[in-house]
């Protein structure tokens, strides 16, 4: 599950970075990217929020011992 959730939470990352480089890509003579900061932004709160949902269900478990 640790996996998992950190998996959700570089996809996160990576979501929020596209949104950014559509963004970005109007400081390089073009127009915004409204699909890439479109599916970014939604893409990474869903991931996002997934991510934290699953940890605060799970969290007993990231603070248990292994011994």
């Amino acid at each position: 599950m640790r996996l998992f959730i950190t998996t959700l939470s570089l996809l996160c990352v990576i979501s929020f970075g596209y949104a950014l480089a559509g963004y970005g890509s109007s400081l390089f003579g073009g127009g915004i990217n409204t699909d890439y900061v479109i599916g970014g932004l939604s893409a990474g709160i869903i991931f996002g929020g997934s991510a934290l949902g699953l940890w605060y269900w799970k969290r007993k478990e990231f603070f248990e011992s292994d011994e």
